[in-house]
């Protein structure tokens, strides 16, 4: 049984961001937020206790960190009580123990997603970002990689927008269990390849479409990996970045070859739209 941390550090509203951008990065699994009376906010960040370790030292260099153990399941769950419906264009994010909002239109994408205890349930800007790439781009046959892909969230939405094949990875336990477990809750799951393969192990030149919501850091350090598995002329969707990381993984990419198409901005997040030349 995988042991759970819960890291709870109160912050100043305009910090919320960086602290998110800075834990995301660390391989996180949740962050519950609420405001105080005073104007700040206490973030409880749910994470395995070996990341608990990492978060709780990147954090003290400024703010006032604690951690509370928890059991297996309580921690990461408390976010249900506030869970809600998302919308992205066309898609509609559901989570399954609500109501299908009645203005869902008989041609919109409505999925049904469980995170449990992986990311992605289209609450934060960089899912919510890569997600309208994906309405926009993604056609009948297309082929699509979604690398640390959470609750599978966005692999799920490629398929069900006519891609015919899809191949989901992570290296965390909890997130294959998630996304395999999305993808029957939405009829993918024979579409859908969920592995915990390396970049470096799937078929070179192969995807249309390569999705990396997974932070600057772990982007720089694989962008001649990602490059190599997109077709020429593939897009590279590349997110979980703060304002102040978009260049770098620009600049990053670039000197592997790719060509920047577009920065989209949702307050302080950026997702970067990049090109495999032919």
């Amino acid at each position: 049984m995988t042991d759970w941390t819960t890291v709870v550090v109160v912050v100043d509203e305009s910090d919320v961001d960086l602290v998110s951008g800075l834990v995301w990065d660390l391989g996180v699994s949740g962050i519950e937020e609420q405001a105080l009376p005073d104007g700040t906010v206490e973030l409880r960040i749910g994470c395995e206790t070996t990341t608990a370790q990492h978060a709780l030292e990147v954090l003290a260099e400024r703010w006032s960190p604690i951690a509370e153990s928890v059991a297996a399941d309580a921690g990461l769950d408390a976010w249900r009580d506030h869970a809600q419906v998302w919308r992205v264009g066309s898609i509609v994010i559901v989570p399954p123990w609500l109501e299908v909002p009645a203005d869902v239109a008989e041609n919109d994408l409505a999925l049904w997603i469980d995170p449990g205890h992986a990311f992605g349930s289209a609450s934060h800007e960089t899912t919510r970002m890569c997600l309208e790439v994906i309405d926009e781009r993604v056609t009948p046959g297309s082929a699509v990689a979604d690398i640390g892909c959470g609750s599978g969230v966005l692999a799920i939405a490629a398929a069900r927008r006519g891609a015919t094949m899809v191949v989901a990875t992570d290296i965390a336990p909890d997130a294959i269990v998630a996304t395999l477990d999305n993808a029957r809750r939405n009829d993918v799951d024979e579409l859908l390849e969920v592995s915990t393969a390396t970049v470096e192990e799937l078929r070179p030149s192969a995807f249309d479409l390569v999705l990396a919501n997974i932070g600057s850091a772990t982007l720089r350090s694989m962008s001649a990996a990602l490059m190599q598995i997109a077709k020429p002329d593939g897009i590279l969707v590349l997110s979980g970045l703060l304002a102040e990381q978009a260049d770098l993984v620009v600049e990053s990419f670039e000197q592997a070859g790719a060509r920047c198409i577009e920065v989209r901005a949702d307050g302080e997040w950026r997702t970067v739209v990049m090109n495999r030349p032919c």
